[in-house]
Parts: structure tokens; sequence; C-alpha cells
């Protein structure tokens, strides 16, 4: 009598896991593969090699679109390190020039005195 309810047990337990697990056979639920009566179905997938592809399109893709990226950024900063330097070259040209015009003014004191002693 015992094994009779310990049959009817697993019988029940069985039914019950069959109804949540999809037969790999003809891809319907409530039974198993081993039980399965029904006529295999075609399921039409993509091959590895397809799908290799796609991931090696895509993950050049990215790549080229990084590479674009890093180019704007790297011209961004040489854009603004050459404003940089424009400045400060013409802040020093000016200094330069302020310069060159007190040497040439020091050259011309010499020929102004030499004039000055011929006339005298």
């Amino acid at each position: 009598m015992a094994s009779l309810t310990k049959r009817f047990a697993l019988q029940k337990k069985t039914e019950a896991d069959g109804l949540k697990h999809k037969c790999q056979k003809c891809l319907q639920y409530g039974h198993w593969t081993y039980e399965c009566q029904n006529k295999r179905k075609y399921v039409q997938r993509e091959s590895r090699t397809k799908l290799l592809k796609k991931k090696i399109k895509a993950l050049a893709q990215e790549k080229q679109i990084a590479a674009k990226e890093i180019t704007k950024q790297v011209e961004a900063n040489a854009d603004a390190d050459d404003e940089n330097v424009t400045e400060s070259d013409d802040s020093s040209s000016s200094s330069s020039s302020s310069s060159s015009d007190s040497s040439s003014d020091s050259e011309e004191e010499p020929s102004n005195s030499k004039k000055m002693k011929k006339d005298s």
C-alpha cells in the first residue's frame, strides 16, 4: 500500500513538472521529450559564422567611432594649445618690439651726439 502512494505521488510530481517544461522536440509545453508523440519542428537559426561576422562588424564600427572621438579630442586640445601659444606670442612680440624700440633709440643718440660735436 505504501508503494502505491509513493508511485501516485511520483506520478503527480512528474506531471506537474511536465507542465512547466518545454518539449525539445515539438517545442510545446505539457510533456517531456521522451513522451512526445508529435513531429519534430524545425527552427531556423542563423549559423554561427553569420553571428560571428555580425559581432566582428559591430566591434569594428565601435572602434571607428572611438577613433573618431579621440581624434576630435586631440584636435580640440591642439586648437586650445595653439590659441594659448598665439596669445603668449602676441604678448612677447609686443614686449620685444618695445625693447627693440629702445635699442634703436640708443643707437640714434650717439649719431646725434656726433652731429652736435661737428656743429660746435
